[in-house]
């Protein structure tokens, strides 16, 4: 009964430590300008931490839908104004969908917990104080927010996206410059002259903590 006891209280205390990076970051966040190498840290952490990616930009219709989302008029808003406009009709739906994945993604048992949340360019950015305070307010308690970009200097950023997307982001800039993924980080993660494996070991030491 002793070894059986003094078995299972050594598998019990490798299993805790073993778990503790995890209960300490269950749910990871990474935010960014286009480019910036979100997507392609996030499958090499994916794979790292055995943890699920979920990019919020490739999940629009399904995330905005208990919004009243209108797919058919958002085409009609970038084919009749483009994609200005289109960016612009698509600010309220991002904030209801932020606001309620970040409301429950820290509770076990929730469709968003334990999962690397690609945010994409857009979903950190908030036009309005009123929304980037509260957004701040329900990111507080997550411990890996990760803002990826190149670099500090904008411009060098910029350049540095382009060349890697092979065409020009015209509304880098302005996300680049923007306060909210500086108020909404924990950790800020440079890209240039950094593969994106080390990228990830990076983020992977923040987490082990």
């Amino acid at each position: 009964m002793d070894s059986l006891f003094c078995a299972r209280r050594i598998l019990r205390l490798l299993f805790d430590h073993k778990a503790m990076p995890d209960i300490r970051c269950p749910t990871i966040v990474l935010i960014g300008p286009e480019g910036a190498g979100k997507t392609t840290i996030g499958k090499i952490l994916s794979e790292k931490l055995n943890k699920e990616i979920f990019s919020l930009d490739r999940h629009r219709k399904e995330l905005y839908a208990p919004f009243d989302y209108d797919d058919a008029h958002a085409d009609k808003i970038y084919e009749q104004d483009g994609v200005e406009a289109l960016l612009k009709y698509w600010k309220y739906f991002e904030y209801r969908a932020v606001v309620d994945i970040l409301q429950n993604a820290l509770k076990p048992g929730d469709r968003f917990y334990g999962k690397i949340l690609d945010f994409g360019a857009g979903h950190s950015i908030l036009e309005n104080k009123e929304e980037l305070d509260r957004v701040a307010e329900l990111i507080s308690p997550y411990k890996g927010v990760f803002l990826v970009v190149p670099c500090e200097d904008v411009d060098e950023a910029l350049r540095i996206m382009e060349e890697r997307r092979g065409h020009e982001l015209s509304y880098n800039r302005h996300f680049l410059n923007h306060p909210s993924n500086k108020t909404l980080a924990k950790h800020i993660i440079y890209t240039k002259d950094v593969s994106p494996e080390q990228s990830a070991h990076e983020i992977s030491k923040y987490l082990d903590g």
